[in-house]
């Protein structure tokens, strides 16, 4: 069991025993000491002891409460895509958590390159820097990546991704390193918009449960959700001579498929497939920017053909490090599942990227 994931069944409560229990009080303990860092730093920024350094153009930071995965690489290309299509050249700033060195791009911002070839992608720890390169660049406007808890660079739009699969983390409502939280839930109080991340995995009565408990956090800003939406199935690898199986994210449907990622929230791959009618024979949840090697490509083919299993699914994300890694022809036939995410409503997202201009313009 990777690193993560025996975490994720210690925090969850999954591992059991004696020694899970006192590691799990001691996780307990060193959250007292966390949250008091969280709200002195807050109440710093309130004071203004501490400042947040403006930018010479608009920024809009996409980032969430909890660490894992929330869906906010797709926002990201939803909104750079966006922005582009209004006439802004955009950068996005991001840390590149998972990258061999500080400022190489990782999977997920070589997955957003890739997706929105127009995009400046400046990768660093030093968002503020990252700003000033961006606009001495060309760039118009700026995303911020995973920005949320990264107040030293001030956004004029702050977006916050709440997953409707798993809001609040496990066990709910805890900040690190019992839990996944990385802030109390009343940091959202200071989002420009919440977003209700993965909507279509859940039912209409626990999405709207879902939005009273982020009202009842004191948030009073605009609600939106986002939808994720199969686009295309991309062909890696496959055996010598064999048709391409197509690019319609349907044709998984009553297939058997071994399920593999290293994304932060592999349980909403594996519904994503189920909803395309896709047989799951086995879920490989890797750690969160997996490194992959040919050991884990033989390992995976190994497990298929054990399983009896044609097809190796994984996330685009994945696909970024496994193309390098998958020779043609293979045994088995490997598929990467692209997606998109739709917002809605669509009219509340174009109101709050119409602002830029118009505060740039001293109109609001």
């Amino acid at each position: 069991m990777s690193d993560a994931r025996s975490f994720h069944a210690l925090i969850r409560g999954e591992r059991r025993g004696c020694v899970a229990g006192a590691a799990r009080g001691l996780l307990s303990a060193a959250s007292l000491p966390f949250r008091g860092a969280v709200a002195l730093r807050a109440a710093a920024y309130s004071l203004g002891l501490l400042r947040a350094r403006r930018a010479a153009l608009p920024v809009v930071s996409v980032g969430n409460l909890t660490a894992g995965g929330t869906g906010k690489t797709p926002l990201v290309i939803a909104l750079a895509r966006r922005l582009r299509d209004r006439g802004e050249r955009v950068a996005v700033l991001a840390r590149g958590y998972g990258a061999e060195r500080d400022g190489e791009l990782n999977d997920e911002l070589r997955l957003i390159a890739a997706a929105v070839p127009e995009v400046e992608i400046v990768a660093g720890r030093d968002r503020v820097a990252g700003a000033a390169a961006a606009r001495a660049r060309g760039a118009t406007v700026a995303l911020l990546d995973d920005g949320f808890q990264h107040r030293r660079l001030a956004r004029d739009l702050d977006f916050v991704l709440v997953d409707a699969t798993e809001p609040w983390g496990f066990p709910p409502r805890v900040l690190l390193p019992r839990g996944l939280l990385r802030e109390p839930p009343a940091a959202l109080r200071r989002a420009s918009a919440v977003f209700l991340s993965r909507a279509e995995l859940v039912g209409p009565s626990e999405l709207r449960r879902l939005e009273e408990e982020v009202r009842a956090t004191g948030y009073a800003g605009p609600l939106l959700r986002t939808r994720t939406r199969p686009t295309r199935v991309e062909l890696l690898a496959g055996p010598a001579g064999a048709p391409s199986p197509g690019e319609e994210p349907e044709l998984l449907a009553g297939q058997a498929v071994l399920a593999a990622c290293g994304i932060g929230n592999p349980s909403a791959f594996a519904a994503t497939l189920a909803q395309l009618g896709a047989r799951i024979s086995q879920l490989v949840a890797l750690p969160d920017h997996h490194a992959y090697t040919a050991a884990d490509v033989d390992g995976l083919e190994r497990l298929a053909r054990e399983r009896a299993v044609g097809r190796v699914v994984v996330t685009a994300k994945d696909a970024v490090k496994l193309r390098p890694l998958l020779a043609q022809p293979s045994e088995v036939t490997w598929l990467a599942l692209e997606v998109e995410v739709d917002v809605e409503p669509e009219e509340t997202l174009n109101e709050l990227l119409a602002r830029l201009r118009e505060e740039e313009r001293g109109v609001a």
